[in-house]
């Protein structure tokens, strides 16, 4: 399962609860937790497509190394 999705449900979660909430500090608590959330999904998916970008790179490096011509 992709965690950067689970993460920005959870950070959904928290700012849905923040909305609901009459106490002002209770609101920025949640609604700060929901920023962390959603900082670390997109520090998760920028890692996944680095990872996915360095697979690819080293794909076509290896491919170029058994064939120079192509």
């Amino acid at each position: 399962m992709n965690n950067g999705i689970e993460y920005r449900a959870s950070a959904e979660v928290c700012a849905k609860l923040a909305e609901n909430l009459d106490d002002p500090y209770t609101k920025v608590v949640l609604l700060s937790i929901a920023e962390g959330w959603l900082r670390l999904a997109a520090y998760v998916e920028r890692r996944e497509q680095n990872e996915v970008g360095e697979r690819v790179g080293a794909d076509r490096s290896s491919d170029h190394d058994v064939n120079p011509n192509g």
